[in-house]
């Protein structure tokens, strides 16, 4: 098929074809996709099936457990996820010029700022912008530029991914702060002197090995130590706070985080001589794009909750900020 022809084709689709294979896309099934659409299974499964005939390529098949994309299905995705983002904006563009609704501020941000400055900053935030409701996202990477890029998401509270070019990304640096190794209480490591001491330790690790994940990964690199025995991955906080505590595996997160989660979660610290790399939390926003009126307020709120909690007299406080530094 010719360019144009698939163009011509394409543009035979409407909206809600292309929101119905996004929907498929997040997912996974029929079912929970007409769910996502508040829409019957017939009509989703239809629509999908006149998309197919459109553009004359098979999107979707059938598995035991729901759908997976095929190859096609997957190059088409993130065009539709774009038009319908787009289509989205445009509409709360215009609804805002007749007052018809609120602004929504779409926003990511990393676990570790979600458990301790976020609450605040949002209350803050809530008490300049009363109007503005927010779209929160976990700030994963696979998520993060993906969204930014789309629009969907106008603001992220994280980390660069290294080692990419991403000209139309901006990084602006906040704040860094050490890392820990954690274990659960009564763990029969838990009061190791040494990495090298738990290297035949089944490990956790809560983050992206091609991108965030190297920062661990360094960690033995730089102390000339073999990599662990067994490494796990988890792409959520939510897997490794359910797993550490019930399990004898290893893991690594930000001192701040384990500040304050370590008595909830029953988690500790292992105070290992090793230093482990101090990492940096920055604001990652579109290059090319201006930052609403929401954006830069919520930035100003953060910033200030940060220097606030920097200067607290709290000693709980103090504890949980003893490894943060402001950088901005």
């Amino acid at each position: 098929m010719s360019d144009l022809a698939f163009v011509d084709r394409l543009g035979s689709a409407r909206l809600h074809h292309l929101q119905v294979l996004v929907a498929l896309a997040d997912a996974g099934s029929i079912r929970n996709g007409a769910q996502m659409l508040n829409a019957p299974k017939s009509t989703v499964g239809s629509s999908i099936h006149q998309l197919e005939a459109y553009i004359d390529a098979r999107l979707i098949q059938g598995t035991s457990s729901g759908i997976m994309l095929t190859d096609q299905g997957r190059i088409l995705v993130p065009y539709a996820r774009r038009i319908v983002t787009e289509a989205s904006r445009a509409e709360r563009a215009l609804h805002a010029t007749h007052r018809e609704r609120r602004d929504i501020f779409s926003i990511a941000v990393t676990p570790w700022v979600t458990l301790t400055f976020l609450p605040e900053a949002v209350e803050r935030f809530r008490e300049r912008m009363p109007n503005v409701r927010f779209e929160f996202f976990e700030g994963l990477p696979a998520l993060v530029y993906p969204g930014l890029r789309d629009g969907s998401i106008e603001l992220s509270i994280g980390r660069e991914m290294p080692g990419e070019k991403n000209p139309d990304i901006s990084f602006r640096p906040l704040v860094s702060s050490s890392m820990a190794i954690v274990v659960r209480r009564g763990h029969p490591r838990a009061d190791s002197r040494s990495l090298a001491n738990l290297l035949d330790l089944e490990w956790l690790m809560a983050l992206d090995a091609e991108s965030e994940g190297q920062i661990p990964f360094r960690m033995f690199e730089q102390y000339g130590l073999p990599m662990p025995a067994v490494i796990h991955f988890g792409h959520s906080l939510t897997f490794s706070l359910a797993l550490l505590p019930k399990t004898d595996m290893v893991g690594a997160f930000m001192w701040p985080l384990i500040e304050v989660s370590a008595a909830r979660d029953n988690l500790r610290a292992v105070p290992i001589r090793e230093h482990v790399n101090d990492t940096v939390i920055g604001l990652l926003t579109r290059s090319d794009v201006t930052m609403s009126p929401a954006a830069n307020c919520f930035i100003e709120c953060l910033i200030d909750t940060i220097r606030d909690s920097m200067s607290s007299s709290d000693p709980d406080t103090r504890r949980v900020m003893h490894t943060v530094e402001l950088l901005i």
